[in-house]
């Protein structure tokens, strides 16, 4: 019967042993996911950065293009300085 116990034990022991070790891989698991977020946000971050600039880049473009629109349909000439 002690046989029986002594291998009941060890086998407690390892499975004890592999919860541990499971809990110690979900708490890794965790913290990479939470780092993965982290430099997501970082990344998203830079990106809107740069879409604010091409869209204020991009107004620029247009009131430039109509203020060219509107001097030639007004007869005044263009900053080319061409007559067509």
């Amino acid at each position: 019967m002690s046989e029986f116990k002594s291998r009941r034990e060890a086998l407690e022991e390892k499975i004890s042993d592999l919860e541990e070790t499971l809990a110690s891989l979900k708490a890794q698991l965790k913290a990479e996911s939470e780092r993965e977020q982290h430099e997501a946000i970082d990344r998203l971050e830079v990106y809107l950065g740069d879409l604010d600039n091409k869209h204020a880049n991009l107004q620029d473009f247009w009131k430039v293009l109509r203020e060219e629109i509107k001097d030639l349909f007004s007869g005044r000439s263009g900053t080319t300085g061409k007559d067509t």
